[in-house]
């Protein structure tokens, strides 16, 4: 998912690049200039905002919570590394992501992702 979404704001970018360019030598409207420069912008931004949440989001799971926190992890049962209770809720984010984040009932830290 990371990589299309990184290819697809790419594809964009190089396009507003391309507009921008020719409009710059062509001495084109304010307009198409706009178009040129959003076309670079919106999807850096996409790219500087969502793609650290899913990275975190992938790569925050239930093996990184037992590697990371292993005294928080016996067997099956998986407790909360800052306060220590079991009490764990899984929660679904948003929509767009297809992921449950699972935290402490306790103290309302996050844990892990799936």
């Amino acid at each position: 998912m990371k990589l299309s979404i990184t290819g697809l704001c790419l594809m964009f970018m190089l396009a507003g690049a391309l507009v921008l360019v020719q409009a710059m030598g062509s001495g084109a409207a304010p307009e198409i200039m706009t178009l040129g420069a959003m076309l670079i912008l919106v999807p850096a931004s996409v790219m500087m905002t969502r793609l650290p949440k899913l990275w975190k989001l992938q790569s925050m799971t239930l093996n990184w919570y037992q590697s990371t926190y292993p005294q928080a992890v016996s067997g099956d049962q998986v407790a909360c590394y800052e306060c220590g209770s079991d009490q764990i809720q899984a929660r679904d984010l948003k929509v767009q992501t297809g992921h449950r984040g699972h935290f402490c009932g306790e103290c309302d830290t996050a844990l892990y992702y799936s």
